[in-house]
């Protein structure tokens, strides 16, 4: 298995972007997502800070792999749609993916209901996103969902997205499959050979907690086997707000953990 190690900078969630990308690159990690998280609390000047990041880049050379957009339930809903004003924002988030450099842009189903339209929403939504992502040199990945009542929280529901959608491969969310799936490593096994990308975190199994892998329930030795033909990117969504230290050394334990479970 020949991942690609990457840190979404949801591990410095307090942190503006930019300041959280800087922390990671002194902390010693070369590769990075840019997670929504940084965002969420500075709706009114995303797009400056956008524009920030990209400037960084290409200033200090941060390598930015992927970029999660966003996920709030308003501009998921509004996609569901067919709102315009939601495609502008996503599709400015998708070229300023592509300024940095990035490769992948995850993205969220869309909540739409009832469940047995939701697919043909999708489908709709996502086929458009996905064809705007490859014209920048992008490639859009669907991220299995959390809430298990939403399209999208199995498996076989991001497999025939992924079928039917030109160009979408799928973004295997670890722990929100830990929460939904009754065969947790049967599950990973399957939606790894459409995934462009793997969102590595740990939970009790029953809440979205996005703690660093060996904190919760999940067998990471197993996880890792059901990944073994996985030559994607590997990306530790870990979420860590408060003291600063602490985040650091959940830095340090994810540098441990991931040279004693995936080499």
């Amino acid at each position: 298995m020949g991942v690609r190690v990457v840190y979404a900078t949801m591990i410095y969630r307090d942190l503006l972007p930019v300041d959280a990308l800087r922390r990671l690159h002194d902390m010693g990690v070369e590769e990075y997502e840019l997670s929504y998280d940084n965002f969420t609390a500075r709706r009114g000047q995303e797009d400056s800070l956008l524009e920030d990041v990209v400037s960084a880049v290409k200033r200090s050379g941060y390598r930015v792999a992927s970029v999660h957009l966003p996920y709030d339930r308003q501009t998921l809903e509004q996609l569901a749609q067919g709102k315009e004003g939601a495609f502008t924002r996503v599709i400015r988030w998708l070229r300023a993916s592509a300024d940095m450099g990035a490769r992948i842009a995850v993205i969220h189903t869309l909540p739409a209901k009832p469940r047995e339209k939701a697919s043909a929403v999708n489908e709709q939504a996502l086929a458009r996103l996905a064809k705007e992502a490859a014209n920048l040199g992008l490639t859009l990945a669907v991220e299995n969902r959390l809430e298990a009542d939403l399209f999208g929280s199995t498996v076989d529901e991001i497999l025939g997205l992924t079928t039917k959608v030109e160009g979408l491969r799928a973004c295997l969310d670890l722990g929100h499959l830990n929460v939904n799936s009754k065969g947790l490593y049967d599950d990973i096994q399957k939606l790894a050979g459409v995934a462009a990308e793997v969102h590595a975190h740990d939970n009790d199994g029953y809440s979205d907690l996005h703690l660093p892998p060996m904190t919760g329930v999940i067998d990471w030795y197993r996880a890792a086997g059901s990944l073994l033909h996985f030559g994607g990117q590997l990306t530790y969504e870990v979420s860590c707000s408060g003291a600063q230290a602490r985040c650091d050394n959940y830095v340090r334990l994810i540098k441990i953990v991931n040279k004693s479970v995936f080499g």
